[in-house]
């Protein structure tokens, strides 16, 4: 065997190490490659774990948008553009009875109950325009019966908005369908019940005011003959309860109009101050035979004229100063009238306030003061009657106004009740009244009632004038040996004594002072002993209620009679209205006039009371009389006047074989002039529909039954030698005045 020469040894060595530090490098090499796979296996092995995760994400999110789906109850469809579908979920298999391998791929359409029409779901139709929705009801046949579906369907479009699928959402809405349609029914059962309502009191209205037109105006023209005392007492009171049932009637006609919201308002100009105090005269005869006092307190603030509902404003102060009146014994009872907030502009925010002194409420009552029916005193042993509606009216017609209302009480100490209209302004105040109107002027007031001499004190100092209240004799004198006064006002009576011996001892104790004396319309027959005889007490009178008008016209007349002869003194612009040269009356009974022209009236009534009454009226005043019991008799009676001697035609509606607007009818369609006389409607109806179905009827005017003589003699002279408008043929020629 060979052996290395030691020669050669270095050579082994070298090649040793070459092949040693190749080895090496190899395995450095290795290890560096095993490192880079072991770092790649590890970025592998979480990337695995990462799409792991998001694919467990992912299923869970499908999971729950799939129970999501499923506990929604939705029916849910995807169609593609060949109208098949490409997606139902499990309510629709549910809904419809349909597996998914029946219905992919292939259309679908729901079945309808027999009688519907179907309607193509998923349509294209629709979804090209904003917002791209689409939503119906229908009613289809399911698994459970005809249900009914509210459907949503909308496109689904790729990333370059290209239409690719329409889906469609359907949601049971049967139980809201099957309200809806309750609800519908109930509306209509209440419409039917409040027509069957109306008509109710519409008939009741009739039944009962037929014979209540026959006992009022049987006992006014009872009232009308000779009578002893106690047959008057007792006829008045007759007459006294007829009316008293008529208010009641009219207060459920009126409240039964406004539930129904047939009260319409119109606006027109009115003059505020006019509508308080008329108001106040209307209601003053009440208050005076109570012995109450009805004082008006106006700002000068309030526009002359606004707009608004005038009859309206008026029954609402008319119901508050009405109710004041009864429910109290003793004082009296305020109606005032101011602005508040700002006082220019266009709009005005108007007060009225009515306060009385009257048995007040308690806060139980209070509550409740607005309802239907409610009374202040509901107790069986009450002594205030009424329907309780009053107050319930009044409220709904404010409300429909724009106001509101509201109530101040204190059991036993009266009342305030006050209204705020906003309203627009027609005409602002021609300006607050001049201070210096009555500057200087001195006025004693005798307060023995204080409601009314407050009132005058406040009107007077309005003005300018200096005003003191008296309360009896003593304090007159007391107040004159102070200071020369220059008026003295005091009532003909009241608790203090006689009004003439103080307005006596006035002039004793002053002389020239001037004295006015404060009258009741009733005391019209005493006026010229304490005004115009000569020695009379008193140098001028006012009539009360005072208008403020008249007491600075009053004040003002004996300002220029006692200091400058016949130089006039300033006048406010508000307060230019004077006081007649005489108190009005009281109303009287009056004897009616003979007519300016005689006419012949035929009167078509069908109730015996009724037509002697009517008959009696006009006869008392001049005019014959015709009558029918029937339209048909109506009729006959015209086409049988061949000397056209009838002039006018007074037509009840319900009557027996032939009615008044058949009736009518006829009469407008005759040959003759006879088509065009004045009709005039004589009906128990009294709610403005009636009155309008009579004017679209062709007849020419309405009365309401009870008929009031004067209202009878009003309409008959303004048709007195007219022709009706509504003739033809032959009335269409026919002058018309």
């Amino acid at each position: 065997m060979p052996v290395f020469a030691f020669d050669q040894m270095p050579l082994f060595l070298l090649g040793l190490a070459a092949v040693l530090f190749l080895g090496v490098e190899a395995w450095r090499r290795a290890s560096a490659r095993a490192a880079a796979h072991l770092a790649e296996i590890e970025v592998l092995r979480a990337r695995i774990e990462t799409l792991r995760d998001e694919k467990w994400e992912i299923a869970e999110r499908e999971a729950r948008l799939a129970d999501l789906l499923r506990a929604q109850g939705d029916v849910i469809i995807r169609k593609d553009l060949q109208a098949r579908l490409t997606y139902v979920n499990d309510v629709f298999c549910d809904t419809f009875g349909k597996s998914r391998a029946e219905v992919i791929g292939r259309p679908f359409l729901p079945d309808v109950p027999e009688g519907d029409a179907p309607r193509m779901l998923a349509s294209f139709a629709g979804l090209a325009t904003p917002p791209h929705r689409i939503r119906f009801d229908e009613r289809v046949v399911t698994t459970r019966g005809p249900r009914w579906i509210a459907w949503e369907e909308f496109a689904i479009r790729d990333d370059d908005g290209k239409l690719v699928e329409i889906q469609s959402v359907g949601r049971d809405v049967t139980d809201r369908k099957l309200a809806e349609e309750k609800r519908a029914e109930a509306l209509r059962e209440a419409k039917e019940a409040n027509r069957a309502k109306s008509l109710f009191l519409a008939a009741m209205s009739h039944e009962i005011r037929t014979p209540m037109n026959g006992v009022i105006g049987m006992t006014q023209l009872l009232l009308d003959t000779r009578l002893a005392p106690a047959q008057r007492s007792y006829a008045e009171a007759v007459r006294a309860s007829g009316q008293a049932l008529l208010a009641i009637i009219n207060d459920i006609l009126d409240y039964s109009k406004i539930e129904a919201g047939k009260v319409t308002l119109d606006e027109a100009p009115f003059d505020p101050r006019h509508v308080l105090e008329s108001v106040a005269e209307l209601l003053a005869p009440r208050a005076f035979d109570k012995g109450l006092e009805v004082v008006t307190d106006i700002s000068a603030s309030v526009p002359k004229r606004l707009l608004g509902d005038e009859p309206r404003i008026r029954q609402i102060l008319i119901n508050l100063a009405g109710n004041a009146i009864k429910f109290t014994g003793a004082g009296g009872v305020a109606l005032r009238l101011s602005r508040t907030g700002s006082h220019s502009g266009d709009c005005a925010d108007l007060l009225l306030e009515v306060e009385d002194t009257g048995i007040g409420m308690d806060k139980t009552s209070l509550e409740h003061i607005f309802d239907e029916f409610a009374q202040a005193d509901q107790s069986h042993a009450r002594q205030y009657e009424g329907t309780g509606l009053g107050l319930a009216i009044t409220r709904r017609l404010v409300l429909a106004m724009g106001g509101r209302i509201e109530v101040e009480s204190e059991r036993g100490k009266g009342s305030v009740f006050r209204v705020h209209l906003p309203l627009k302004v027609a005409e602002q105040a021609a300006g607050v009244a001049s201070f210096s109107a009555l500057e200087g002027v001195r006025v004693l007031i005798l307060n023995d009632r204080p409601l009314l001499a407050a009132g005058l004190a406040r009107a007077a100092g309005a003005a300018g004038a200096e005003t003191h209240l008296v309360a009896d004799a003593a304090a007159l004198a007391r107040a004159l040996a102070a200071a020369p006064a220059d008026v003295f006002i005091c009532p003909a009576d009241g608790p203090a004594g006689d009004g003439a011996a103080l307005a006596i001892e006035a002039r004793l104790l002053q002389p020239g002072i001037g004295t006015l004396v404060l009258l009741r319309p009733q005391d019209r027959e005493r006026l010229e002993a304490l005004t115009q005889a000569g020695d009379a007490p008193f140098d001028g009178y006012l009539v009360r209620p005072v208008r403020a008008a008249s007491l600075l016209g009053r004040l003002t007349d004996l300002r220029v009679r006692g200091w400058a002869g016949n130089i006039g003194a300033p006048y406010a612009p508000d307060f230019a209205a004077a006081e007649p040269e005489a108190p009005p009356a009281p109303k009287p009974r009056k004897k009616m006039a003979a007519p300016a022209l005689s006419l012949c009236v035929l009167v078509a009534e069908d109730n015996d009371i009724n037509a002697l009454l009517t008959r009696t009226l006009l006869e008392h005043t001049g005019h014959k009389v015709r009558l029918a019991r029937n339209g048909v008799e109506a009729v006959a009676a015209i086409e049988a006047d061949a000397a056209g001697e009838i002039d006018l035609v007074l037509m009840d509606l319900h009557m027996p074989g032939m009615d008044g607007f058949e009736a009518t009818a006829r009469i407008r369609a005759l040959d003759t002039v006879h088509a065009a006389l004045p009709i005039i409607a004589l009906t128990a109806n009294a709610m403005a529909e009636d009155r309008q179905a009579c004017l679209d009827a062709a007849m020419d005017d309405y009365l309401s039954k009870p008929v009031a003589a004067d209202a009878l003699t009003e309409a008959l002279a303004a048709w007195a030698g007219r022709r009706s408008a509504h003739g033809t043929r032959a009335g269409e020629t026919a002058n018309l005045a």
